[in-house]
């Protein structure tokens, strides 16, 4: 077994582990924070003096997965209304992915990145850094303007209650719920001796004549007042309403004085004809009062039998109706949701330009924390490579050059492995072959035995049938009783054809 072969390395692995394990100490939280923030800790004892930067750079990783606590803490207490013992551990959770993700995009940042290259490494990290930002800085801005978020929510949650309010009141409920109400204010009116309705020929004339005297009445005291007016002005020497200006009772204003006079002559007129029209009406009401008292009675009878059901009717409709706007009230108050609080900050936005100010200031205020790990690691990238770049650098070229050169030996090895695999084949590969012809030649050696002892066997056998048959014995196959007769041609050839059948000869061949 070879010393250098895979199952030699992972043991040797596995016991340098174990060994490291078995004598690991807790490093100090310095170089946990180093860690953190990136710094490799193979590397970090050669360069002392970079451990203050990733420390630092560890301290802001962590202070962006605290706010990332906080912010989903608040979160789930004001949006989902859960208890805080729910919310810090879920926060945590959250927190610890924060970390992760801000940890993963500081990665790979390193200084000599130029040009599109940094942009394209940087611009991503951005991006994704931005929105994290936003979606952890949002529960904060909630939380910061949380007094001012709630009394906002209130009043739009009584606005639309009363809104949703109005929108209930032209439900078919609601509208006969009004008309209800006023059938049962009609019945009331009727046993109270008011009947709807109550008319003749002599009121609608009396009706008549009162509105037409008192419109001649407005009319009258429009003319009267205008004709007074005028007067006073031309006595107290005014000019207003077309008076000369000359103070004093004068023509002018004896004149007017007089017109004054008519006027309110009228005026008095028309006065006594709207009380006598008045007058009029009562009369003709009183008549019809006195011809109507059956109808006022059946009228009565039926509104005694039709309020208790109307009664029991507007109950119903009213206790409904207050159930669903209680209901309506209700789902309002509890409308205080992360959606209902970010409307009701955009409402204060709107209606105070110093609320809109403050809020985007704090909300940029934690955006940038948020964006602090990769900007702080980007501003380090800027410039000269450190000290520990460079070795950074060096180190991972030195791991590179030894995976390429384990690389190499390990394919020489394989390919070593499979020369002599390929060699061992072609030998195994010829030596079959060897086998093969000598096996051969030894099968043709003793077939070519085996033929010949059939041949000479065969030789003999038909040398003895040729030495029966000519000295006059019956050939096989013949007819007793009838010998053989050399002279004839015809006897012959068949006693020949007789000796190639025994012998599995072909006929025709020979003679």
């Amino acid at each position: 077994m070879r010393l250098n072969s895979p199952y030699t390395r992972q043991r040797s692995f596995r016991g340098t582990v174990h060994g490291r394990l078995a004598g690991a100490q807790v490093p100090p939280l310095g170089t946990l924070l180093a860690r953190l923030g990136g710094a490799d800790p193979q590397i970090l004892p050669k360069v002392p003096a970079a451990k203050g930067k990733f420390i630092q750079l560890g301290l802001v990783l962590l202070a962006t997965a605290a706010l990332a606590v906080v912010a989903m803490a608040f979160a789930l207490m004001d949006g989902l209304q859960v208890n805080w013992w729910f919310a810090v551990p879920l926060g945590i959770g959250w927190g610890l992915i924060i970390l992760n993700i801000d940890r993963l995009l500081i990665q790979n940042i390193r200084p000599g990145l130029s040009g599109w290259h940094l942009l394209g490494v940087v611009a991503p990290r951005l991006l994704v850094a931005a929105l994290l930002g936003l979606v952890i800085a949002t529960p904060l801005v909630l939380r910061v303007f949380d007094s001012e978020i709630a009394a906002e929510m209130r009043l739009r949650n009584a606005q639309a209650a009363i809104e949703l309010g109005e929108t209930r009141g032209n439900s078919p409920e609601a509208k006969r719920l009004v008309e209800v109400k006023a059938k049962i204010a009609e019945n009331e009116g009727i046993l109270a001796g008011q009947l709807p309705g109550l008319t003749s020929p002599n009121i609608e004339l009396a009706t008549d004549r009162l509105t037409k005297a008192e419109a001649d009445l407005e009319k009258r005291r429009t003319v009267a007042n205008e004709a007074y007016l005028k007067m006073r002005c031309e006595l107290d020497g005014y000019k207003c309403n077309g008076a000369s200006g000359n103070r004093g009772a004068g023509p002018r204003y004896q004149a007017l004085k007089q017109a004054y006079d008519v006027a309110a002559a009228d005026l008095r007129g028309a006065e006594e004809s709207v009380a006598a029209a008045r007058k009029a009406l009562d009369a003709a009401n009183e008549e019809a009062a006195r011809t109507t008292s059956t109808k006022l009675a059946e009228a009565q009878t039926r509104a005694n039998a039709e309020l208790p059901a109307l009664i029991a009717e507007r109950d119903r409709l009213q206790q409904l109706f207050n159930t669903t706007v209680r209901g309506d009230g209700q789902v309002q108050e509890k409308n205080v949701g992360l959606l209902a609080r970010l409307e009701a900050l955009d409402s204060l936005g709107d209606r105070s330009s110093m609320a809109e100010l403050a809020h985007w200031a704090v909300a940029l205020l934690f955006f940038m924390i948020e964006l602090l790990p990769v900007l702080v690691k980007l501003l380090n990238s800027i410039g000269q490579p450190s000290l520990y770049d460079r070795i950074s650098e060096l180190e991972e070229n030195s791991a590179y050059d030894n995976a390429v050169q384990w690389r190499n030996n390990d394919r020489r090895r394989i390919e070593g492995d499979s020369k002599k695999r390929r060699e061992i084949e072609e030998d195994m590969r010829k030596r079959e072959t060897a086998l093969g012809i000598r096996a051969n030649e030894h099968v043709a050696s003793e077939m070519e035995k085996i033929l010949d002892v059939a041949l000479r066997q065969w030789s003999a056998n038909v040398t003895n049938t040729l030495s029966s048959t000519g000295s006059g014995q019956p050939a096989p196959g013949a007819a007793p009783g009838q010998p053989g007769q050399p002279g004839q041609p015809g006897q012959a050839n068949a006693r020949t054809n007789a000796i190639r059948n025994r012998f599995g000869l072909p006929t025709g061949g020979m003679p």
